[in-house]
């Protein structure tokens, strides 16, 4: 996904405006603990994975640096792909962890669609139950959240005042748009907490589906190809002011906060105490900023995710 930014800010402005948000939240689990260089250096190789967004490569760096700044062996694949595929990879043995969003593992890996929790932290309690029957740890849960939304032209959601998914649902009844459709990635249109949610939930039965790309939706609707696509909540063209984010009161798109999903027989105390720390630094604001940097003035994520965990101590 890309953002469009008031203004391109140099390097190095960006890079300084990274550290100046890196705020210190609360007391992620082991923030403060120390792990023995020798004892990681002698232990197996700790394989990174990451899905197939800007933001999971971010997110991929953080953990992969801050580990082998603590003395780690650390291996890295990224782009692996949708939560699908990159279950595939982690059951498999290919990798051994990866940041992943907690709705994501309990609608989307474990296939959970009632009797869903009514907190952020229930959420992931659940997550890290289902996880642990199979042989995997779940890391504490970042601040920031990262939710799937519907985001329409914001001239369009002026023209028919749309605010809300219902709001989509009066304007299909109404029969007035001609193209009513949405562009999204292609494993959106199946999942309960996506497209087949807005039918079943909301009764969008007459949108189109149209199958795009990663990176190409916001062009897509920018070109009117498409009525509304789906976004990220954390995608940093949304500050642009161009597009509406359609609210979710159902809350279909479930809770999305990042947490870290690691093979049990890795997950050591010293393992988890450097995943925590990353964790609890990863405020809304630090991850718009990353994302900023990343997505609109195209730096690269390894160093963007450098930066931070120097700037917090952690790298």
């Amino acid at each position: 996904m890309t953002r469009k930014s008031r203004r391109i800010a140099p390097a190095v402005a960006v890079a300084a405006l990274v550290a100046v948000i890196a705020l210190t939240v609360g007391s992620g689990v082991g923030q403060g603990a120390r792990v023995s260089s020798a004892s990681a250096k002698s232990g197996p190789t700790l394989i990174v994975g990451t899905k197939d967004f800007t933001e999971e490569y971010v997110l991929g760096q953080l953990y992969k640096q801050a580990l082998e700044a603590k003395g780690f062996k650390v291996g890295y694949k990224e782009n692996i792909g949708s939560t699908e595929v990159i279950q595939t990879a982690l059951r498999s043995g290919k990798i051994t962890l990866y940041p992943e969003y907690v709705g994501e593992i309990v609608q989307t890996a474990y296939h959970k669609s009632t009797g869903l929790p009514k907190t952020a932290h229930g959420w992931w309690l659940l997550a890290k139950q289902l996880l642990a029957k199979d042989g995997y740890a779940l890391t504490n849960p970042t601040p920031f959240y990262d939710v799937d939304a519907i985001a329409v032209r914001a001239a369009d959601a002026k023209k028919y005042n749309l605010k809300t998914l219902y709001d989509l649902k009066k304007l299909q009844d109404a029969g007035i748009v001609g193209n009513f459709s949405i562009g999204a990635r292609p494993e959106f249109k199946d999942r309960e907490e996506g497209f087949k949610g807005m039918q079943d939930v909301y009764g969008l039965k007459k949108l189109k589906y149209v199958s795009i790309a990663n990176g190409l939706t916001y062009q897509a609707l920018d070109q009117k190809k498409v009525f509304c696509i789906n976004v990220f909540s954390t995608d940093a063209a949304i500050a642009s002011g161009k597009y509406t984010v359609l609210t979710d009161p159902k809350l279909i798109f479930g809770v999305q906060n990042v947490a870290v999903i690691v093979k049990k027989s890795s997950a050591t105390p010293a393992v988890l105490a450097v995943l925590n720390a990353v964790s609890a630094k990863l405020t809304t604001p630090a991850i718009l900023a990353m994302n900023k940097a990343t997505q609109t003035n195209k730096q690269n994520p390894a160093k963007v995710a450098g930066q931070f965990l120097k700037a917090n101590g952690l790298g």
